[in-house]
């Protein structure tokens, strides 16, 4: 299994122990990309981005995000909105969670977990 897909396997149990239920894994909108996880409590729809490192003299997870990263995530969650109109009246948030990975076979792991990364205005 990849780091990546570890990552997100973590992330979503821990949405899950949060209470959200996951709504889409590896969203893809063609050219834009894809969200990793997307999921909802509520009345609320939150896209999340999800970084594994296991090496951390490169940074946190949650440095890894730029410019064209957060670009690309706004215009994936706009044609998940089309593609799922049900959705369109959710209110929207854009998480980050980051694992760092301590142990071999993701054993140690912490989690930080990022409410709106990026804001809605820029939606």
């Amino acid at each position: 299994m990849s780091k990546g897909k570890s990552g997100e396997d973590l992330a979503s149990k821990y949405l899950l122990k949060q209470g959200f239920q996951i709504v889409e894994k590896n969203f893809r909108s063609g050219r834009f990309g894809e969200i990793d996880i997307v999921c909802k409590k509520d009345d609320l729809l939150v896209f999340v981005e999800v970084r594994s490192k296991t090496n951390l003299n490169r940074g946190t997870p949650a440095e890894s995000i730029n410019n064209l990263k957060r670009e690309r995530i706004l215009k994936s969650a706009k044609y998940f909105l089309m593609k799922y109109p049900k959705y369109s009246n959710f209110n929207l948030r854009f998480d980050f969670i980051g694992i760092k990975v301590k142990g071999k076979f993701f054993r140690k792991t912490e989690i930080e977990h990022i409410e709106n990364v990026f804001s809605c205005d820029e939606f």
